[in-house]
């Protein structure tokens, strides 16, 4: 039973997991066991890693580059190499050509880059284990071998003339098993029984040709021998005769020698080269040997399958041939970093060119096998990279791309406006900003609905780039905003005829649904370095410019002025408002509940500022939010919300609904204010849990001064308030700021949720949401939720919470008491 439990043991490879972030490990661990591995170990730190291998001694370990301790991942994987003979595979998500430079030095068996496919990392895993496997068995015959030829001697007997053993050296003594004492006199035939090693039978002794014969009889490999006690030998043997000086023949010389061990050998040979091509034909990795001059001499089934050509027609052609032309002086300087020596392993991104011309990406580790010095041709190891960079391109679209229109977008503008004043002030030329609104946006919404907004979105985004020189930039800001950028302007007039271009454009009008939508757009202008010698300024400009254009009544352009100070005046007017507003108590809270979408009842409220005006009636918070947070009122007006908020949960703790209240929190708060004072005086003075407070972030507001904002966070946190990430999915960078800030809860963008029912991209957006934070322990809420078809959605992926006009628009805190009520008595 033991030794069944060691074989078993044996056949599971065991692999230790060096990896830094505690999440990775995780689910690196996991995906390993799913592939049936033994994950012996974890750990983040290389001194450890040393530990941990002397103690497990396992079949391979998975490294990453950076990692805790005094050794990164590289430097650790030099000490393994060094004295343990352990084999690392590095996965990291550095690719940079210095980290792999220092990578190769460690000898490492792969390299795998972040984010990996499992298949790909399972052939990494495996193309190891069958490299460690051949390089272990090497060395074991290596050393079998030397240890034979320093202990193993030929055979001598002689024989007199009538075939009667005279002599035997110990060697043949300890072949044979008998001594000379025993054995002389006897005939060498009956002593020394030689058999053919296929058909077993016997085989005449060469002692007896060569003394019948009178000659020298030849080697004859691989006769069987056999021994006193029934052991049996495989020899090469060969006689002579024994002449005296005369010529008399005196007897005969046999030589043998035992080549058992040989035999043995040739057939591990033999097993381990039918290995090798089993290895080489059915490795899920594309593996070909490549002749200097680029000709396929083998190729395996998966590079069949990666080029799309079977392996006839490959062996007919060169590698160059497939390669992306682009690629190729890349990869030919590469392949000289092989052939001169200076590296053993290079390892590279390069496209192949399927049948239809398509692009094909692979990752490349290329060896150079050798004959002595001399290179004999190389060992390409491809990796498909197809998925991977499908997912960058995807990735890249979602940080630098408006989903709905496909242009640049805010993140993506203001790198494209950067560069575009740099090569302005290079070549000392203008460079156009403009700013688009189109004129009754909302009318378009609020009669035919969000599917025609967006389309109409669609509509003028395909309009502005057919007005657009290769020069140019277009980008979308936010619901109708969109900013071009006219870059290479020689005067400011030259603006002026792009932008008459694109306005004319908005005469045809949007057909949906059968009806005519008649569009027209405004437009403001500022001019570099006219207006202005940097971006935001240019953009201040630009705006004041299109604020200008709608109060001229729209479907104009207007290019900046100096005078065009309306908008600023309007602002401070507004400024000035908001202080006596609070002054005054103009400000109140609404209220919309957060719910089980299972059964509708409520678990918590978000409070939302509104603001009555006595001479205007209710502000639009559109209006005063963004003044508030630019003045600095903001941090005043949300320590008045934080304390109301309270206040109206311990009203409803006490009317029996313990339920959570949700404050938003600006930027300005985390900066100017203190945040955890606040919330602590809040909290004391209604005397309420704080875990029945909420505070939402987004991670706008959380950019800046990281490190300040995630202490702040932290010791909110301590307080024991939950912490929301809100309008998720909408930043660049929410997956980093999900580890960084580790909220309680994320709430999905409703821009997500608005169209999850019908469109497969939101929905897959938001099912792989909803399956991370779960992942990841974080509740997760669906803002924006208008429909049952969007609830029933959400319910089928076990998204647990939802808010929106389905269940309650906000509310005054009076009418979301009766809501209450209603609700529980429901």
């Amino acid at each position: 039973m033991g030794m069944m439990q060691e074989q078993v043991a044996v056949r599971v490879p065991k692999i230790l997991v060096v990896e830094d972030e505690a999440i990775v490990a995780m689910d690196l661990e996991e995906q390993l066991r799913e592939m049936g591995y033994d994950v012996c170990a974890t750990t983040d730190c290389g001194q450890d890693a040393l530990a941990l291998i002397e103690q497990h001694r396992p079949n391979l370990v998975l490294m990453d580059i950076v990692i805790k301790g005094d050794m990164d991942g590289i430097e650790t994987a030099r000490h393994i190499g060094r004295g343990l003979q352990t084999p690392v595979v590095f996965l990291t998500s550095h690719s940079d050509s210095s980290t792999v430079s220092r990578a190769i030095l460690a000898a490492p068996y792969g390299y795998v880059t972040k984010p990996f496919q499992s298949k790909d990392l399972r052939a990494a895993i495996e193309v190891a284990l069958c490299k460690a496997q051949l390089e272990t068995r090497l060395r074991e015959s290596e050393q079998w071998f030397a240890s034979t030829l320093r202990c193993v001697g030929d055979a001598v007997v002689a024989t007199d003339a009538n075939n009667r053993i005279r002599f035997m050296n110990p060697q043949a003594e300890e072949a044979i098993g008998w001594q000379i004492q025993e054995v002389a006199g006897q005939d060498v035939d009956e002593v020394f029984v030689l058999r053919d090693q296929h058909s077993g039978r016997r085989i005449e002794s060469p002692v007896l040709r060569a003394l019948r014969e009178d000659r020298v009889v030849s080697i004859a490999f691989g006769s069987i021998l056999a021994g006193r006690n029934g052991t049996q030998l495989s020899v090469d043997d060969s006689a002579a005769p024994i002449r005296s000086e005369n010529g008399e023949v005196l007897g005969a010389v046999m030589v043998f020698r035992d080549v058992s061990n040989r035999l043995l050998a040739e057939q591990a040979l033999r097993r381990s080269e039918e290995r090798f091509r089993n290895a080489f034909e059915f490795a899920p990795a594309g593996m070909a040997l490549v002749a200097l001059d680029g000709r396929f001499l083998q190729v395996n089934k998966a590079v069949c399958r990666l080029l799309g050509f079977d392996e006839s027609h490959l062996l007919c052609r060169t590698e160059w041939e497939f390669t992306h032309p682009a690629d190729i002086a890349m990869e030919r300087a590469e392949l000289a970093r092989l052939i001169d020596g200076s590296m053993p392993v290079v390892q590279f991104e390069k496209r192949y060119r399927g049948p239809t011309g398509n692009e094909i990406w692979i990752l490349a580790s290329i060896s150079m096998l050798r004959e002595g010095k001399e290179p004999i041709c190389y060992l390409y190891q491809t990796h498909d990279l197809s998925d991977r960079k499908s997912a960058e391109s995807q990735l890249q679209r979602l940080a630098h791309f408006d989903q709905l229109t496909g242009l640049s977008n805010r993140t993506r503008m203001y790198i494209d406006a950067e560069r575009m004043i740099q090569e302005a002030r290079r070549n000392n030329q203008r460079l156009g900003v403009v700013f688009l609104d189109l004129d009754h946006f909302k009318r378009v919404n609020d009669s035919f609905g969000h599917d025609a907004g967006d389309r109409l979105l669609q509509i003028t985004s395909q309009r502005l780039q057919d007005c657009m020189r290769e020069t140019d930039c277009v980008a979308r800001l936010g619901g109708d905003e969109f900013v071009i950028l006219l870059g290479g302007l020689n005067r400011s007039e030259d603006a002026g005829v792009v932008t008459e271009t694109i306005r004319r454009t908005f005469v045809e009008p949007f057909v949906f649904d059968g009806h005519e939508v008649p569009t027209t757009a405004s437009l403001g202008v500022s001019i570099y370095p006219d207006d202005a010698d940097e971006l935001r300024s240019l953009f201040r400009c630009a705006d004041s410019a299109l604020y200008h254009a709608k109060a001229e009544g729209r479907n104009n352009t207007q290019f900046y002025r100096p005078e065009l100070t309306a908008k600023v005046e309007a602002r401070l007017k507004v400024e000035s408002a908001l202080h006596r507003a609070l002054e005054r108590g103009e400000f109140v809270l609404h209220y919309q509940p957060l719910v089980n979408l299972s059964d509708a009842r409520p678990v918590g409220a978000e409070a939302l500022l509104r603001w009555n005006q006595p001479e205007h009636g209710v502000v639009s918070p559109d209006t005063f939010i963004p003044v508030a947070e630019e003045s600095g009122l903001i941090v005043e007006l949300g320590e008045w919300v934080i304390q109301q908020a309270c206040h109206q949960a311990a009203g409803w703790r006490d009317m029996g609904f313990p339920l959570t209240a949700s404050v938003n929190v600006a930027a300005r708060q985390f900066k100017q204010g203190d945040l955890v004072a606040v919330v602590q005086s809040a909290l004391k003075s209604a005397k309420l849990d704080p875990s029945l407070l909420c505070l939402e972030i987004t991670e706008q507001h959380v950019l800046h001064d990281t490190e300040h904002n995630l202490a702040v966070i932290e010791r909110l946190k301590a307080l024991g308030v939950n912490i929301a990430l809100d309008d998720f999915g909408i930043g660049y960078s929410s997956l980093s700021y999900l580890k960084r800030f580790a909220p309680q809860s994320l709430k999905i963008d409703r821009s997500f949720v608005r169209d999850v029912a019908h469109d497969s991209d939101d929905a897959a957006i938001v099912s792989a949401v909803i399956a991370m934070a779960k992942r990841l322990k974080i509740q997760v809420v669906a803002e924006g939720v208008e429909t049952e078809a969007q609830r029933a959605f959400l319910l089928e992926e076990h998204c647990e919470l939802a808010q929106g006009y389905l269940f309650s628009r906000p509310v005054p805190e009076t009418q979301f008491r009766a809501w209450l009520a209603k609700s529980s008595s429901g």
